[in-house]
């Protein structure tokens, strides 16, 4: 998937990134001015991200590329099967 451009909230403050999502993670390409660190919380539209690595791509403290844990679809499943078998007790 190609990137987008997105609104990101990085520390309680609103900050312009570009996004990929690739798998299992989610890359956003930030400015180094927002001074995330491993284990912070991305907040893009109502997921919020988990900072796994950052990454300096150019050496130069100019931007940042955070891999991020992607969107969980872990959720509880109700209930089990039920028994439409139709049998009766003999």
């Amino acid at each position: 998937m190609a990137w987008q451009s997105v609104d990101v909230k990085i520390k309680n403050k609103g900050w312009g990134a570009m996004m990929k999502p690739s798998g299992s993670v989610v890359e956003f390409s930030v400015s180094a001015a927002c001074k995330v660190k491993a284990g912070d919380a991305v907040e893009c539209g109502d997921d919020t991200h988990k900072v796994i690595s950052i990454e300096d791509i150019a050496q130069r403290g100019e931007t940042l590329v955070l891999t991020c844990e992607g969107k969980s679809d872990d959720k509880s499943k109700a209930g089990g099967a039920s028994d439409s078998s139709g049998g009766e007790d003999v």
